[in-house]
């Protein structure tokens, strides 16, 4: 990020690739939920120093925690014209088929709700699982958000 960023760019990039579903509210504290708030106004400069954490909560209902800690400034010219550039990201968990034990693509949202599991299932058995109440099984993307709300998947990168 640049240094000149807000906070409020940081939230609208994490609603963008990793977490918006429904327009929910959004905090950034030291601390977690009972930690202070930090206003979204605030520059990223004047907040990110070595050994800080920060906490973005997204949703105060069904809400994901997202814990950003800064590792080290970058000096040089930007890599693109926006606010932030993506230079890393997690490796999306590994899911395993209920059935089989091979790797799964989608989840079936209504064992996750009646059933409260993980209902993975890989490409062959999600073809005969027999739920259908909250409609088909959801693709398995890399979001803390999948299976919550009203979460879909990322939304095309902003930048």
């Amino acid at each position: 990020m640049r240094g000149a960023a807000t906070l409020k760019d940081l939230d609208h990039y994490l609603r963008a690739i990793w977490l918006e579903c429904c327009g929910h509210m959004s905090r950034f504290s030291i601390g977690g939920w009972k930690g202070a708030e930090i206003a979204k106004s605030e520059n990223v400069e004047g907040v990110f120093k070595p050994g800080i954490t920060l906490t973005h909560i997204y949703d105060f209902g069904t809400s994901s925690e997202t814990l950003i800690r800064y590792v080290k400034a970058r000096e040089g010219k930007p890599t693109t014209p926006h606010p932030i550039a993506l230079m890393a990201r997690n490796v999306q968990p590994q899911a395993i088929c209920i059935e089989c034990k091979r790797p799964a693509v989608w989840l079936c949202m209504e064992c996750v709700i009646e059933d409260e599991m993980w209902g993975f299932l890989c490409q062959e058995h999600v073809k005969s699982h027999p739920h259908e109440e909250y409609g088909a099984p959801i693709r398995i993307v890399n979001s803390p958000r999948l299976g919550m709300c009203g979460y879909e998947g990322p939304a095309d990168p902003p930048y």
